[in-house]
């Protein structure tokens, strides 16, 4: 019977958040641990049937854990829902949710996680070998972590150490975002989220931070152990941009998002207030699916801005090869800017708002970044960097390597497991990127 951990990870291809769940995974097994990682559903919208979303997000995942073809990878596992509807959810839920004492939504999704019967896949892990270690990103998922800890129990097993890691404070997301209760039909007050964000993490051994903003709050709030441990690259994406082979570039800069409220009202400012202060000879790349949904929210930008508009790609690491700067006009985001990270490592220069470096350690002009928050002083901040586009040489990807990098955060993880009394099965010099 060997060593096991297992990370609990929340269904989003794509995100930063993803980034962080195929590091993690990527470092419990080159460390020597048998790594499983569960896709574990907080929301119906999540349910099994959907097997083609379940197989495309687990095959990105597998991809995003390797930076070489023959790593060791984790065994990816999608969770199974026991067979209910919605409508059966949100009846026999919406009595569970008054016998709680109408509670926000973060414990509505705790409550709809633990609902989730463990796959086969994982049942024959968690029998078959020792687990030692559960890290789980983003309070609702301790639902989850909860189930996983009931079926050791029920089997006799001692119970694993876990490892929360927070992304944002709740809280503040739901409070500020005035995301609806499922029940309720409205926002939850926020002293209720963070009433049931503290009592979620509480069932944790030990709490990481990606943000200084993250460990200052629950240090305050949460009593225990706390660890800053920063975000950083998928191990697939980091190879990639590390690598990028230098060439004259087809685009001047280049603005990649997905689609979510934060990308939209930042890409409509950028072509609403910034685009026509440019020069006209400038090449910007709009790459991802906010491209797509521009056409739909702004059919009057996407019609004057359509030559830039690329849509989603396959490999984001080849634009990046292709184009000589990012920009990042950020106005409204909550998570990691995963965007930040990905220019430093591709050693491009950044023009950022302030907003576009929340929770990153970074100073305005270290490695290149340019802050601005105004639309003139962003256009002027766009074409003094195309003029001096050949003077970058590499700061950008130094603050990665000091900062951001795989090896970094295995590093702080490392100092975790050391705190929990956790050993690796591996010694951790071994595996650890370079």
């Amino acid at each position: 019977m060997s060593d096991s951990a297992l990370v609990v990870a929340s269904p989003w291809p794509r995100t930063g958040s993803t980034n962080l769940f195929a590091a993690q995974a990527r470092y419990l097994a080159a460390r020597g641990f048998r790594t499983a990682m569960l896709l574990a559903p907080h929301l119906p919208i999540h349910r099994s049937r959907n097997a083609a979303f379940w197989r495309d997000t687990l095959a990105a995942v597998e991809r995003d854990c390797r930076s070489h073809p023959d790593d060791v990878g984790p065994d990816l596992i999608a969770a199974g829902l026991t067979d209910q509807g919605l409508r059966r959810w949100r009846s026999a839920g919406f009595y569970r949710w008054l016998a709680h004492g109408r509670d926000s939504q973060l414990a509505v999704m705790a409550r709809y996680a633990r609902a989730a019967t463990l796959p086969p896949e994982l049942v024959a892990v968690l029998d078959a070998h020792d687990l030692r270690l559960i890290i789980a990103s983003h309070c609702f998922q301790m639902g989850t972590v909860e189930t996983v800890l009931h079926h050791l129990a029920r089997r006799g097993r001692p119970r694993p150490r876990v490892v929360l890691e927070t992304q944002d404070v709740q809280a503040e997301l739901y409070a500020v975002g005035k995301i609806h209760n499922s029940f309720r039909g409205g926002p939850d007050a926020r002293e209720v989220l963070a009433r049931d964000e503290l009592r979620l993490v509480a069932g944790a051994d030990a709490l990481t931070h990606v943000t200084a903003h993250d460990l200052d709050y629950f240090r305050a709030h949460a009593p225990g152990r706390h660890h800053l441990t920063l975000a950083t690259l998928a191990p697939t994406t980091e190879h990639r941009l590390l690598t990028l082979p230098e060439e004259p570039p087809l685009f001047d800069f280049l603005y990649v998002g997905n689609v979510n409220p934060g990308n939209e009202i930042s890409l409509t400012w950028f072509l609403d207030e910034v685009a026509p202060r440019l020069a006209p000879d400038i090449r910007v790349a709009i790459v991802g699916p906010i491209a797509s949904r521009l056409r739909t929210i702004r059919p009057d930008l996407h019609a004057r801005w359509w030559p830039w508009c690329l849509g989603d790609v396959d490999d984001i690491a080849d634009v990046y090869r292709r184009s000589a700067a990012v920009i990042l006009p950020t106005r409204f985001g909550t998570g990691i800017s995963i965007k930040t990270i990905e220019a430093l490592a591709a050693d491009r220069p950044v023009i950022a708002t302030s907003l576009a470096l929340r929770g990153l350690p970074i100073e305005p002009g270290r490695g290149g970044v340019a802050v601005v928050d105004d639309a003139a002083g962003f256009a002027d901040a766009m074409e003094e960097v195309r003029r001096q586009r050949s003077t970058r040489a590499g700061s950008a990807r130094a603050l990665y390597g000091e900062l951001f990098s795989n090896a970094r955060y295995f590093a702080r993880w490392d100092a975790v497991l050391a705190d929990l009394a956790i050993s690796s099965p591996t010694p951790a010099s071994a595996g650890t990127p370079g």
